[in-house]
């Protein structure tokens, strides 16, 4: 959803809105330690964010490595872990990828905000434009803007004057049309994110727990069927209600949306979140109950849930 700009004597400039593309509240003004944890940043993200994934995936292959000796003393307490992890390195890679903007520098130190990015060469890139600016009306005149460019680039790179009558501005050079970088807003690592998504985790390791115990009621059946059976009431039953709940924590929870907001949202992507994941799920969920240990069924479908709910995440902010 693009915000629409107006100033006088400029055109409407659109800018990405990071209040609906990742949940920042850009109304509140951010703490200066806040600000201090989130300095350093790649293309925009906080470098915070590698730090955090790095620790989150150091702790992971740690757990992995005792995973099944941990599982035999209590298998309820090692998924409520691993789940913790494994949501934490999803809502994590999700701000990450939303953060991301390639008009930002490859490394930057950013304590305050600042009104642009400084010099691109991408003329696709978004630009200020005044507003008694307009294309060329003609071949004609287009060459002749062309050749009071070469003009007065020979003159002076830094007259502002060919850029204020149509022609390329200030920072052209070498036959190069250098245009302002947009404005892109710094983002922050949100903790609480962080702290709601690891929390549905650990709520939904009670209902992983739960599941799987309850589909070993098809174990009597043939391997083929058993598998199909599991995979069908799994899909059909459980997929459903899950996402359902999951929309529903992120509006009301995570984005402390009201029952109003979440059946808009519902209404707007749950049909084809729900499509999506059948396509993902159905042939996952048959290699899982075909092929993986019964004890490593439920760490095998978190460890895809990582990439899975990190899309879940990116949309549940989107939309």
């Amino acid at each position: 959803m693009p915000i629409r700009l107006q100033d006088d004597g400029v055109d409407d400039v659109s800018i990405p809105d990071l209040e609906s593309s990742i949940g920042y509240d850009r109304l509140q003004e951010t703490n200066a330690f806040t600000r201090a944890i989130n300095a350093i940043r790649i293309h925009n993200i906080p470098f915070i964010n590698f730090c955090i994934i790095g620790v989150l995936g150091t702790f992971l292959v740690r757990l992995t490595t005792k995973y099944t000796s941990l599982y035999m003393k209590s298998s309820l307490i090692t998924i409520m872990v691993t789940n913790l992890v494994l949501y934490g390195i999803s809502e994590t890679l999700a701000q990450t990828i939303l953060s991301y903007h390639s008009a930002r520098p490859l490394l930057s130190f950013d304590l305050h905000e600042t009104d642009h990015a400084g010099i691109g060469f991408n003329t696709n890139e978004l630009q200020r434009r005044p507003s008694n600016v307009s294309e060329y009306d003609s071949d004609e005149e287009g060459v002749e803007r062309f050749v009071d460019y070469i003009q007065e680039d020979m003159d002076s790179l830094s007259d502002t004057n060919s850029w204020m009558r149509g022609g390329p501005g200030p920072g052209s050079f070498g036959g190069f049309n250098t245009t302002p970088i947009p404005f892109v807003p710094l983002s922050y690592y949100q903790f609480n994110r962080l702290a709601g998504f690891m929390c549905w985790g650990f709520i939904m390791s009670f209902a992983q727990c739960w599941w799987y115990k309850f589909l070993s009621i098809y174990s009597k059946d043939p391997k083929f069927i058993e598998v199909l059976r599991k995979v069908l009431t799994d899909q059909l039953c459980f997929s459903p209600i899950s996402l359902f709940c999951f929309f529903t924590y992120g509006t009301m929870i995570l984005e402390n949306g009201t029952w109003k907001d979440t059946k808009k949202k519902l209404s707007k992507i749950y049909i084809k979140t729900m499509l999506i994941n059948y396509s993902v799920w159905f042939p996952v969920q048959f290699f899982n109950f075909l092929l993986v240990p019964r004890d490593f069924q439920v760490p095998f479908s978190s460890s895809v849930s990582v990439l899975w709910n990190c899309f879940l995440s990116m949309r549940n902010s989107n939309a």
